[in-house]
C-alpha cells in the first residue's frame, strides 16, 4: 500500500495505482497503470471530504485518525 497526504488526512491505496493532487481544487484522483480514473476524493465547499469511487473497491474511513483506506474488493476478505 501506498500513502499520501490530503490536507488533513492520510490516504493508504494499492501499489498499482497513481494519485494526482489538484491543490487548487482540493481534488485527488486515482489512476491505474492503463490511464484508467479510478476514483476521486475532494474537500467540498463545507471542507468535508467527499469520496466518488467508480471502481469495485472497499473505502475504510478512520474519522478519529483521519485516515482513508481504498482497496480493491477482491483483496477484502469477508465481503459477499
Amino acid at each position: 500500500m501506498k500513502k499520501i497526504a490530503f490536507y488533513d488526512w492520510t490516504i493508504h491505496y494499492p501499489d498499482h495505482l497513481t494519485a494526482v493532487k489538484d491543490d487548487t481544487e482540493k481534488k485527488m484522483v486515482f489512476l491505474e497503470q492503463t490511464i484508467e480514473f479510478k476514483g476521486i476524493i475532494c474537500i467540498d465547499e463545507n471542507d468535508e471530504l467527499q469520496i466518488k469511487p467508480t471502481w469495485d473497491c472497499v473505502i475504510i474511513i478512520n474519522a478519529k485518525n483521519k485516515s482513508v483506506t481504498v482497496r480493491d474488493a477482491e483483496d477484502v476478505v469477508g465481503l459477499p
